[in-house]
């Protein structure tokens, strides 16, 4: 493979977006904080985003990154000094194999339709790759990939990034029950049994069993690991659960509930959020998903929750599209990673 010096190319100087477009850009600073989380939230609330950005996300942006990734983000401002746009980009600086930025953005919806997510996605996409190459070396042989998250109805920003050389890599159905209406429930088997999810050193062979279990998923090690961390952060221990086999005590599957309470405050809506499940190749056959699932849902609706929700690869091997669907989940939104490979 052709070195990082061959393949990444980018301006010896990366200017901010230019102003003529009615907005002045700066680094993201602390002192912007309150105005930008408001301007984020009012960009999630507008657009029905999936994802909802936390304020912790926010702070790492400010101090420019966490643990072993680095983020470099910008603030538009209009003449008020009013911020009216955010752009961040995400690099990993421990890959081994394949290093993989993501690119996020918010923009006002008054600021929309004038060009400014063009300019932002050329900085965004150019900063990228003078981190990966600053990173990884001249003579790294590294594979790159540098993508975003497009909801499914943003029909502006699919024409963007293909515009820009960006191709769809991969679909997430985003599905939710409705807790008001009647679910379909599935019994754990009698060879299994429900038990906390652990919070000592156990929890290490529910970590070993996610990496095991996401092998034959999209993406590699590192996402899977950055998967883990960020379901560890919201994990909820009230309604995560682990299964074991009776016989052996063996871990055969887990499922990470967490309580989006940013969403919250977006929706008014009381939800849970299935951030992780998985079952051990040995165990599958035997439906635990389903049943994790199931006692999820019904811990959810008698602690008065209103709706439950995951997000599902549409190429998921193990078909768990249908699965979800048969327990009475339903289809509400999809998101697509649009990538470009380097």
């Amino acid at each position: 493979m052709p070195t990082l010096a061959e393949r990444l190319t980018y301006p010896d100087e990366i200017a901010l977006p230019p102003a003529h477009l009615g907005l002045k850009w700066e680094p993201l600073q602390a002192a912007h904080a309150p105005e930008v989380a408001e301007l984020v939230r009012d960009c999630q609330r507008y657009d029905g985003a999936i994802a909802s950005t936390s304020d912790a996300e926010l702070a790492d942006m400010i101090e420019g990154g966490r643990g072993q990734t680095v983020i470099k983000a910008i603030v538009g401002f209009d003449h008020h000094r009013k911020p009216q746009a955010l752009a961040a980009v995400r690099v990993p600086t421990d890959a081994t194999k394949s290093v993989h930025a993501t690119l996020e953005a918010s923009i006002a919806p008054t600021w929309r339709g004038r060009g400014i997510g063009r300019v932002v996605l050329v900085w965004q996409d150019h900063t990228a790759r003078k981190i990966i190459h600053e990173t990884y070396g001249d003579q790294s042989t590294i594979g790159v990939e540098i993508s975003a998250i497009v909801q499914g109805n943003n029909d502006s920003a699919r024409s963007l990034f293909v515009a820009a050389g960006y191709t769809p890599e991969r679909t997430f159905d985003v599905m939710y029950a409705d807790l008001a209406r009647p679910i379909v429930t599935y019994q754990l088997s009698p060879d299994y049994e429900f038990a906390s999810f652990p919070v000592g050193d156990e929890r290490e062979k529910v970590r070993q069993l996610h990496l095991e279990t996401f092998n034959d998923h999209w993406g590699d090690q590192r996402d899977f690991n950055d998967w883990w961390e960020s379901a560890m952060a919201s994990l909820d221990l009230r309604w995560s659960t682990i299964v074991r086999e009776k016989a052996t005590g063996e871990i055969a599957g887990y499922a990470v509930v967490a309580r989006p309470v940013t969403r919250w405050m977006l929706t008014g809506i009381k939800e849970l959020y299935a951030e992780l499940v998985g079952v051990s190749r040995k165990h599958r056959g035997k439906g635990l998903a389903r049943a994790m699932l199931s006692y999820a849902v019904e811990t959810a609706r008698a602690d008065g929750m209103q709706r439950f929700g995951l997000d599902v690869d549409v190429d998921n091997p193990s078909g768990a599209g249908q699965i979800y669907t048969q327990i009475g989940f339903e289809p509400l939104k999809n998101f697509t990673y649009y990538t470009v490979e380097l």
